[in-house]
């Protein structure tokens, strides 16, 4: 070949894009893909259209996604760790909805360095690991301020004077008992009335604790339950024509919970749940909000049109606003190519973000610090108690949030 062409060919490689393996970041997510996959989705929307925004490449390195299914189970999802921690170019694993395999492998995920990031999750423990080298960063609703909201919005708004807790029997579920029943201790309950349930909560064995629940006396029902097992105890509401009020977790947003029951089957339920204060149906979006919309817009193909089509929005906000954080961080801290060196750069990072990012839900002035159990136990949060508020659904299934300021 004629030196010449050679000389073209190589001047042209040169100005390409060269991503070889020690220029690529991966990004994981652990999160149950078979049982919830609605909101483990949505994560996985909110994270890609956030670097979306700066082409899925950060510093030269291109971005890439590996999504994994533990289904719910603990030692799945450690082993989904084990596969991130094998890998060279992973970066950090986001999780989904549910608390209990990040709670009963918290020591493993600390002391394996793996980053983590939380966008759902909400039991209290997650990011209380007793250590200020703390791996595990949540942009989530908090189980422990949480907790007292709901509580509240039960006993002010709905003016609840024996409310009933009925909880999934789970780490997560303890996690609510603890933080509610201290909660009911400051509106004078100091023995509130408890049900717990497990995963395979049918429809027969939901009626029988409804019944159990309105023949007890009790004037609301307050859930904390994942889509699942809340569909069930929904329709059980509804079967048996119950007109107390059901004020639940978030956890019943994470699935198809409003195509099981549908508007015209729930009607009759007077139905809330806590979420972060944004919606996309919320008045007056801004300017950032109507982009990223647009944006997730043209990446789901024609199947998101409106933001009543987005199932489980709240994992995508969130996750899109914690993706925000993440890039920040990588930003600030730089990149080294030794992504276990990098890991804990963007780490350490995380816990000092220098300029503010602006995201969904609010804008974020240093939203994480140096844990320390005692002195600062909200270290690795975060949204407060100020950006939880109440919300329900509306006539077209879209989540509205319910005005309380003027109550």
């Amino acid at each position: 070949m004629n030196i010449k062409y050679l000389y073209i060919i190589a001047a042209l490689l040169f100005t390409l894009p060269a991503y070889a393996d020690d220029h690529i970041i991966r990004i994981y997510q652990d999160a149950d893909l078979s049982n919830h996959k609605e909101s483990s989705q949505a994560i996985q929307k909110g994270i890609e259209v956030a670097f979306d925004e700066v082409g899925n490449e950060i510093m030269g390195y291109k971005v890439e996604f590996k999504y994994l299914d533990h289904r719910g189970n603990v030692i799945r999802s450690k082993q989904n760790y084990k596969e991130f921690l094998a890998d060279p170019d992973a970066f950090a694993i986001y999780s989904g909805i549910h608390s209990p395999p990040l709670i009963t492998n918290r020591e493993f995920i600390n002391q394996s360095k793996a980053l983590t990031l939380v966008p759902w999750a909400a039991g209290g423990p997650i990011t209380r690991y007793p250590s200020k080298d703390n791996w595990v960063f949540r942009l989530s609703v908090d189980d422990t301020r949480a907790g007292p909201v709901i509580v509240d919005f039960a006993i002010k708004d709905k003016k609840c004077k024996s409310p009933h807790l009925l909880l999934e029997d789970s780490p997560w579920g303890n996690s609510n008992l603890k933080s509610m029943s201290k909660a009911l201790k400051k509106h004078n309950i100091n023995e509130p009335k408890v049900t717990r349930f497990g995963w395979n909560l049918r429809d027969q064995g939901a009626r029988a604790i409804i019944r159990n629940i309105i023949n007890g006396g009790s004037d609301c029902i307050i859930l904390v339950s994942n889509a699942v097992e809340g569909t069930v105890i929904a329709k059980s509401l509804v079967d048996v024509e119950a007109s107390i009020p059901l004020i639940s977790h978030w956890g019943i947003t994470g699935g198809n919970f409003h195509e099981e029951l549908p508007m015209e089957k729930r009607k009759n339920l007077d139905l809330s749940f806590i979420q972060s204060c944004f919606a996309f149906t919320n008045p007056g979006q801004t300017k950032l909000s109507k982009d990223v919309f647009e944006r997730l817009k043209k990446l789901s193909n024609g199947e998101i049109k409106e933001p009543n089509d987005l199932k489980s929005a709240v994992g995508f906000i969130h996750a899109y606003d914690l993706t925000k954080l993440l890039i920040e961080a990588i930003k600030q801290a730089g990149l080294s190519g030794n992504n276990v060196k990098d890991r804990n750069s963007i780490r350490i990072a995380l816990e000092n973000l220098q300029k503010p990012v602006h995201g969904l839900v609010k804008t974020y002035q240093t939203p994480y610090s140096v844990f320390d159990a005692v002195n600062n136990p909200n270290a690795h949060e975060a949204l407060h108690k100020e950006n939880y508020c109440m919300a329900r659904y509306g006539s077209q299934d879209e989540m509205l949030i319910i005005d309380t300021s003027s109550k």
